[in-house]
């Protein structure tokens, strides 16, 4: 089991640790970033490294934030930066003594933290570690912590009746005794929401001792679906375990519950029983309250066990519990196939509650009102507006209507403004009672967390008006124009009934700077060069009504030519969070190339190539550039003026030679069409520099009689156009016995093709089938050509077959049938001995 009890402050230690380091990152990155700049502004060129880098990493999660990114405000959201001072707050100020093994907190405390009150509730000690705790801890320590929590008084269990378990309302803290023994709905469906939410996909699968999330689940949807809490003949929830009052507050919760629980199990394919069973408790629950709850628009706040609201102050109108009921309606929403009559009693709920706000300068809503709409509790509460931004977050993450994220922001804004105490690090319980309560505090960062989730739903797309996915774009001719669009995205899963299924539905909503807040929506664009360099960086504003932000570029001749160019793209504003993308583009001149005719792979000394350059001219202005052939080892062509009329095509002629001497090798030429210093066409090539001389045509027997001449024959080749040469042919035996060494000079006049024959001796007494002969052109002693010869060999005669019969009748005569080849080239006279007897042949040679 795992150490939980210090779960909490170590966790706080390591963010704060975190926290030291990244503001050292980034304030290294602010100095760097102006060494960088300053370089940068006196380098009006790029360096020529890497020009043709072809791709870069972005496919990284994390951002890549650019250097000259300055202003690191924009990675703090405006919702979560004291989250980590209230968990520290109450961390110091209201842990108790409970138990030793896991940490439990007080709910009451005075304006400067001072615990008021001994008791300890289950309510707060689940949301804490579902909502204030949740960033902090891992899924293995959610479920640990809460099977410790199980260990405490909070938990009862009777195991002599069924289903006679669950979380009380309180204990003490200093006696360890129950002082609420009441079991309540919302306490108890609370561990649903904290194992599913935190835990998510890993319920069945992840385990401590054997024990599974899955299995606590279900024991708390067994309870609440037992008599101790559903009313099968009402269709509804009791309040707690020993009444038969319903709330609606704390139904509209079961809703949620028994929905979270239908969709889990239906997505991880769990047991049908309890995925049937939790959605049929939340349908006939929304149909009890809808039929017996609704009032003008908006929910009622209690009801006795048969749903009677007779009793005074059971029609009220709580702000509680009809945000709540916004947020609920809208979870049934799309738990239903998004039938918009839940859609439509949300927002009538919303825009009744206006009625709450007396004071229109006052984005809060006050507490209570009668069944009339007067205010019957005017006071500002911590917990119940901070239901309701939650409501106004659903709203908007359903409808993508900004009107909802506006009043979100605005609550939120009244909440730091008026409700949180700079010098204690919390929120006051209301805006007139500086008190420090617990659970409204984990309410309100519960709304914060799910505000952080809508902040960083941001997407930002950036599209050139051209088709290329990454355009060519023409210097001195065109304009880059690139359209982005900084949106607020959301992609979830709604249910099907039909088809028993969830599908996928999408918000987006175009951000601009029309919120009711004065914000700037900024986008920032970072262009660099190939090899990634810094070339150019522009800032603007999204302003309604525009969706969205072009900027226009101009390509200038200053830009070199190259594929690759880099645009980083951000956006961010104040209530949404950073989104970016880059992109990519090449910069040509208009000149386009596809192939050179008469390049040749082997360039030799001497001969003059004519090449061709065909030049596609697609650009719309007439100029007059000048082209040039250079290289290492070539004689250079110079450069020449060179008319190029729009849209026409133009064919180049360049002489081709290599430079008498030159060491043969592989070498790099460059075709260049330029205009001044600015280079509009560029392309190399590498070739081959061969030697000043050159044979083809070798011809030479296959077979050579053994002790016989081998006939060999080639051309030599003189490159050069006004020098004779020398050179030696040599013709070396590489197997044993083979032939005479042969060497003769051969003398090559100016652009000579010489034919050139020899005879080769061979030796007599050959052993093998076949012989290898190197030959070599040599010229003072420097071996330039080798090529190996391969020659079978064969002897001078060649005994065919000999044939007699194997039986042969008395006094008839026998013919010996003997054939023999002669391989020579001449006639022999031989002679046949049977037994070593002279025997007379029908022929002699």
């Amino acid at each position: 089991m795992f150490d939980t009890s210090t779960l909490g402050k170590k966790s706080r230690q390591k963010k704060q640790y975190f926290k030291i380091l990244l503001c050292f990152f980034f304030i290294s990155i602010i100095f760097l970033s102006f060494i960088k700049t300053n370089n940068l502004s006196k380098n009006i060129g790029y360096s020529n490294e890497n020009p043709n880098r072809e791709e870069e990493d972005f496919s990284k999660n994390e951002l890549n934030i650019p250097e000259i990114a300055t202003d690191i405000s924009m990675l703090q959201d405006p919702f979560t930066k004291n989250l980590d001072s209230l968990l520290n707050f109450f961390g110091d100020n209201y842990e108790s003594v409970l138990n030793p093994e896991v940490s439990t907190y007080f709910r009451y405390g005075d304006p400067n933290g001072t615990i008021i009150d001994d008791r300890i509730y289950s309510e707060d000690n689940l949301l804490f570690y579902k909502t204030l705790m949740k960033p902090q801890i891992s899924d293995i320590e959610t479920f640990d912590t809460y099977l410790k929590l199980k260990s405490t008084p909070l938990w009862y269990n009777n195991s002599n009746e069924q289903f006679s378990y669950g979380f009380v309302k309180s204990v003490n803290n200093s006696t360890g005794q129950i002082a609420e023994e009441n079991r309540y709905l919302v306490d108890n469906l609370l561990p649903i929401f904290l194992l599913i939410e935190n835990i998510g996909d890993n319920i069945d699968t992840l385990s401590i001792d054997g024990k599974f999330p899955k299995e606590f689940i279900e024991e708390m949807f067994f309870l609440i679906n037992s008599s101790e809490f559903w009313d099968q003949t009402y269709l509804g929830f009791s309040d707690f375990n020993k009444t038969s009052e319903k709330k609606t507050e704390s139904n509209l919760y079961s809703i949620l519950a028994n929905l979270l629980v239908h969709r889990t199990y239906q997505q991880l394919n769990l047991d049908d029983n309890v995925k049937d069973r939790a959605y049929y408790l939340a349908n006939q629950t929304m149909l009890s309250l809808g039929n017996k709850m609704w009032g003008d628009n908006a929910y009622y706040y209690r009801a006795t066990g048969n749903w009677d609201t007779s009793v005074p102050g059971d029609e009220y109108y709580y702000l509680s519990v009809n945000a709540l009921g916004i947020i609920t309606l809208l979870e049934f929403w799309i738990e239903t196939g998004m039938n918009s009559s839940y859609l439509t009693d949300a927002i009538d709920i919303y825009n009744s509650l206006e009625k709450l706000r007396t004071d229109k300068d006052n984005y809060l809503y006050q507490n209570i009102a009668q069944p009339n709409w007067v205010i019957s509790d005017p006071s500002y509460n911590l917990k119940s507006n901070a239901l309701m931004m939650r409501a106004c977050l659903k709203l908007f993450e359903l409808s993508g209507n900004i009107t909802y994220y506006n009043r979100a922001i605005n609550i939120s804004t009244s909440f730091e403004n008026n409700f949180y105490d700079t010098l204690i690090n919390a929120y006051n319980s209301s805006l007139l009672i500086g008190d420090k309560n617990f659970n409204s505090n984990l309410e309100l960062s519960e709304a914060y967390l799910r505000s952080f989730d809508v902040y960083n739903s941001t997407r930002l797309t950036s599209e050139y008006n051209t088709t290329n996915e990454i355009p060519n774009y023409v210097f001195n001719q065109d304009y880059l124009n690139l359209t982005s669009t900084y949106s607020f995205n959301k992609e979830d899963l709604y249910y099907d009934p039909l088809s028993d299924s969830y599908k996928t539905y999408k918000v987006d909503y175009n951000i601009t700077d029309y919120l009711e807040e004065p914000i700037r929506v900024e986008i920032k664009y970072l262009f660099k060069y190939p090899n990634g360099t810094f070339l150019n960086q522009f800032e603007a504003q999204i302003i309604y009504p525009n969706n969205s932000h072009t900027l226009s570029y101009y390509i200038e001749e200053t830009l070199p030519i190259g594929d690759g160019y880099f645009i980083y793209v951000w956006a961010n504003s104040s209530y949404f969070g950073l989104a970016q993308t880059v992109k990519r583009f090449n910069v040509i001149s208009g000149l386009i190339n596809k192939t050179i005719e008469g390049l040749v792979n082997i360039l030799y000394q001497g001969p003059i190539i004519n090449v061709t350059l065909p030049i596609n001219y697609t650009r719309s202005d007439n100029l007059t550039l000048t082209t040039s052939l250079e290289g290492e080892n070539i004689i250079n062509y110079p450069s020449q003026p060179v008319n190029f009329t729009a849209f026409q095509e133009v064919r180049l002629q360049f002489n081709l030679t290599a430079k008498l001497g030159a060491i043969p090798s592989s070498s790099e030429i460059t075709f260049k069409i330029k205009r001044g210093n600015i280079v509009y066409f560029e392309v190399k090539k590498v070739i081959e520099i061969g030697n000043s001389f050159d044979y083809d045509n070798l011809i030479y027997q296959s077979k050579v009689v053994k002790g016989e001449n081998i006939y060999v024959s080639l051309d030599l080749i003189n490159f050069l156009p006004n020098v004779s040469q020398s050179l030696n042919i040599s013709f070396v035996g590489l197997s044993e016995f083979s032939i005479e060494t042969f060497t003769q000079e051969e003398n090559l006049i100016e652009n000579e093709v010489k034919t050139i024959s020899y005879y080769l001796k061979t030796f007599e007494n050959i052993v093998d089938n076949s012989i290898s002969v190197e030959m070599r052109v040599l010229q003072n002693n420097t071996v330039f050509y080798s090529e190996v010869l391969t020659i079978e060999t064969i002897s001078k005669y060649e005994l065919i077959s000999v044939s007699f019969p194997s039986t042969i009748s008395q006094g008839a005569t026998a013919n010996l049938i003997i054939i023999l080849q002669n391989n020579q080239e001449k006639s022999e006279i031989f002679s046949l001995y049977v037994n070593d007897k002279l025997v007379q042949t029908n022929i002699n040679q």
